[in-house]
């Protein structure tokens, strides 16, 4: 998350287009790989604060805007995507919001340090030379066949070690994601409220006065 880059914009909305469309998956022989699904897209047009217009397009969303109405846009540009992805849709009129599911794992999704491939491949070594030391320690045999035996209870355990490693790293992704997706939201929604319609903007600080120039001192007079 660190790499990426957070956009927060808001402004009032100028006009709502809602358009749907049917998407349909083809092979190479032209058969239809999965059923075809209706995508619902709502684009806004917003004026923001400085007065340019932007439009922003949103994919199979619930809320509901109408022209007037002032919304917050949270979006994020991932590292290696060319168009930043929906995360958050607010309705600062209505106190609504919509969550982007798909933008939000992107965005909040993180990949463990070490895959669950290499960590059991350390685990698998570490059984290895578990058994191999048992052997040299209690059977005074660290010879050959003792490194064999380790190798081989070492590869026969490697295959459980690996699913261990990927279910782990599953579950705890889930809960790590789970609780990350809560937080983000609620510092979002306190973010944006600064935006929302009648929000008391902070007044800036007056400037210091500047200073007063002292008059020079009266010159004194001289004695005859």
């Amino acid at each position: 998350m660190a790499q990426n880059t957070l956009l927060v914009t808001a402004g009032d909305v100028i006009e709502v287009q809602l358009t749907s469309e049917t998407v349909v998956i083809e092979g190479a022989d032209r058969r239809h790989v999965e059923p075809g699904h209706i995508t619902n897209r709502m684009r806004l047009f917003v004026r923001e604060g400085e007065g340019q217009e932007q439009k922003y397009d949103f994919d199979d969303t619930e809320l509901g805007v109408r022209e007037t109405q002032r919304v917050a846009i949270v979006r994020g540009r991932l590292k290696r995507a060319t168009a930043p992805v929906n995360l958050i849709l607010f309705n600062l009129s209505s106190g609504e919001h919509d969550t982007f599911e798909s933008g939000l794992a992107a965005y909040l999704g993180r990949t463990p340090l070490f895959a669950a491939p290499w960590k059991a491949a350390g685990l698998a070594l570490l059984v290895a030379l578990g058994v191999w030391a048992y052997r040299a320690l209690a059977a005074a045999d660290g010879g050959l066949m003792s490194i064999l035996l380790g190798v081989l209870i070492g590869g026969f355990a490697y295959p459980l070690f690996w699913w261990i490693c990927r279910l782990w790293d599953r579950i705890s992704e889930r809960i790590r994601y789970k609780h990350a997706r809560k937080r983000f939201i609620a510092e979002m929604t306190g973010r944006v409220r600064a935006y929302a319609p009648g929000a008391v903007q902070p007044a800036p600080h007056p400037a210091p006065p500047p200073p007063v120039a002292e008059p020079p001192p009266a010159a004194e007079p001289s004695e005859a």
